[in-house]
């Protein structure tokens, strides 16, 4: 009995050795990030059989519990995902915010509007080369100011592909970390509390980056840790890797894939959440948005302008050319669209209806026979190729060679439009200040009027009337001098995929020159176009049009003026700010209610931990006294004669 009291006094105090021991273990990591209190489970050792009754034989450690809550790591690895991108989005919005109100900014509009004062200065002095020189000083301070800050912002998409690439990294050194844990974890049986403490540490930190589901494996071989919708990162003891991949057709734009094995499966961003997820939505969506808006600004104040000025006269007496760069020219055209390395397709993009002018990206595809448009929101639009073009959002595009079938290209129609801007002359006498078209014109059709070269008439009105030819329903060209005398007459007949038709005055000298007009499509009858290229001193009538440009409602379907465009983008995105800051403030209680209930469960309470030290020291100095009961026992017998 005496031995049998000795081993119930050597468990006891092993117990109560094992209690202090945790309970040690459990003060000393009370800051440690991550760490979940333990404690150890103890259970009564089987009974023994004397002389018909049943003594206990003491104590025994079953295990140590690690204090953890399944459900409530799960519900914080969400919350701590959703916080991030919140968080994160906050912050790239607020950044493009302070950049749209940063001085460079601010100045667009400013610069814009000096502009439209010095054409006003102008008007009154329209043969001034001082103040001629002032107009084109202010309309290089414009491109300079619109193509500084369009390349600001795309060196913000040059950031944040460096910034996926940091955290792709991080991601993939996670995954070899987590591996590793568990690698370890299978060295050895468990429990592994302290190495499931690290292997949550390492997922709670995966989780910032992306969203992150755990499912335990079977016969405890570890974890299969899954990114995104499903996409094991982690399986067991081995473990995947991310990588940034070529876009297509873009290949800057790049995208996420995983590497499984000898295959590249690619990542939707949208599934990705967390970190990732916000810094693709600021490259893939909030950049691009900034930068179309204000090239949408930029293209059409350059295209009206350039359009006024075709519309005039200069110093010299001739047509006026173009002061800001040709948004329309074939190389900007084709600029707009973007197609694979290996494509073969030939398509250019020309602006049309600038109150139809839409910013944003969108794909066109080809099957064959048609061309299938997919728009920014998902929606599939189908077009019909009309004389060689095809019609969308203010837009005329041009398939000179179609994408093969199945091809797929993307189509920018604004995106660059504010580095594109440069100025086009630098002389001040190519200003049109008059206009040559006169106020007796009456056109109610839509057809657009243009001088293309000044000759030797001066004044005529030209008319569209129906044919002649009283067996044909065509309409044709009438042009006659100031008095009356007819000069000309021409078919009002376009050849497929023409826009506009070219009419020539023929030259009323030996040697002299002709002149040259053009007419687009839209006339109806009895509309009359009617010209004088007679240069007259102090005429400001183009002047006048221009400055009409500063407040007349060209843009949104006629609801909105073209400076108007900055300051409902800046309000936009002051708009998205206050929406981001609410939502990050919802997010971050939320992830604080989950960590206070992972504290709740796993956190260690020093007042509650002191007690429990105490507790288990007079527990281990008691199940001394019962081996001291024994020694004394044993010596008893010994000494018996």
């Amino acid at each position: 009995m005496a031995s049998d009291l000795l081993n119930l006094g050597a468990q006891s105090v092993l117990t109560a050795q094992r209690q202090l021991n945790t309970t040690g273990h459990n003060i000393a990591n009370a800051n440690t990030e991550g760490y979940s209190r333990q404690s150890v489970i103890q259970g009564t050792n089987p009974p023994r059989q004397y002389g018909g009754e049943t003594y206990g034989m003491g104590v025994h450690v079953e295990n140590v519990r690690r204090s953890w809550d399944q459900f409530a790591v799960k519900e914080l690895n969400l919350a701590t995902t959703d916080y991030s991108f919140k968080q994160d989005t906050e912050e790239n919005l607020d950044m493009l915010s302070k950049l749209l109100s940063s001085v460079a900014s601010k100045k667009i509009p400013e610069n814009l509007n000096e502009w439209f004062d010095a054409v006003k200065s102008l008007a009154d002095s329209p043969n001034d080369v001082g103040v001629r020189k002032v107009v084109l000083e202010k309309a290089g301070l414009i491109t300079q100011n619109l193509n500084d800050f369009h390349e600001t912002v795309r060196r913000q998409f040059d950031i944040t592909n460096k910034g996926l690439d940091v955290g792709i990294e991080r991601i993939n050194q996670l995954a070899l970390e987590i591996r590793d844990v568990q690698r370890l974890m299978m060295k050895t049986p468990g429990p592994h509390n302290d190495l499931m403490d690290q292997h949550e540490k390492l997922v709670s930190e995966l989780s910032q980056y992306t969203k992150v589901t755990v499912t335990p494996r079977k016969n405890a071989e570890g974890f299969n840790i899954h990114i995104g919708s499903g996409h094991t990162l982690v399986s067991g003891t081995e473990a995947s890797q991310l990588k940034m991949i070529d876009g297509y057709p873009d290949v800057k734009q790049r995208r996420l894939a995983i590497v499984e094995g000898n295959t590249l499966k690619p990542i939707s961003e949208k599934e990705i959440g967390g970190k990732l997820a916000a810094q693709f939505e600021m490259r893939d969506e909030h950049i691009p948005y900034l930068m179309d808006e204000i090239g949408r600004l930029a293209i059409s104040f350059a295209h009206e302008i350039n359009q006024l000025q075709n519309q005039g006269l200069d110093l010299r007496g001739n047509v006026g050319e173009n002061i800001f760069s040709d948004m329309n020219s074939a190389f900007i055209a084709r600029s707009r669209v973007v197609t694979a390395s290996n494509s073969s397709a030939d398509i250019a993009v020309y602006i049309d209806d600038l109150s139809q002018l839409k910013g944003g990206e969108f794909s066109l595809s080809y099957n064959g026979s048609s061309y299938i448009a997919t728009l920014p929101d998902g929606q599939q639009k189908p077009l019909t190729l009309n004389q060689g073009y095809l019609s969308l959002n203010g837009l005329k595009i041009q398939i000179n060679t179609p994408p093969d079938i199945g091809e797929r290209v993307i189509i920018r129609p604004t995106r660059d439009g504010a580095a594109d801007i440069k100025m086009a002359t630098n002389d001040a006498t190519k200003i049109a200040a008059q206009s040559y078209q006169a106020s007796t014109s009456f056109a109610q059709g839509s057809a657009k009027f243009t001088i293309a070269q000044v000759g030797d008439v001066k004044e005529f009105e030209a008319y569209v009337l129906p044919s002649s030819d009283e067996t044909s329903n065509e309409m044709e060209i009438r042009i006659v001098d100031k008095n009356g005398q007819l000069l000309a007459t021409q078919p009002y007949q376009f050849a497929p995929g023409e826009a506009a038709l070219n009419v020539v005055i023929p030259a009323q000298t030996p040697g002299g020159q002709a002149t040259e007009f053009s007419l687009t499509r839209g006339a109806v009858v009895n509309d009359k176009f009617t010209a004088n290229l007679n240069p007259a001193e102090g005429d400001n009538g183009n002047l006048r049009n221009m400055l009409y440009l500063q407040t007349s409602k060209k843009m949104n379907d006629h609801e909105s003026t073209i400076i108007s465009l900055y300051h409902n983008l800046n309000t936009d995105f002051g708009l998205q700010l206050s929406t981001a800051s609410r939502l990050t403030d919802v997010a971050r209680l939320e992830k604080d209610s989950a960590q206070s209930r992972i504290a709740s469960v796993s956190g260690v309470n020093l007042d509650e931990e002191a007690a429990n030290m105490m507790k288990f020291q007079h527990a281990y100095m008691a199940s001394s006294r019962i081996m001291q009961a024994a020694n004394d026992t044993f010596n008893t017998i010994l000494q018996l004669r």
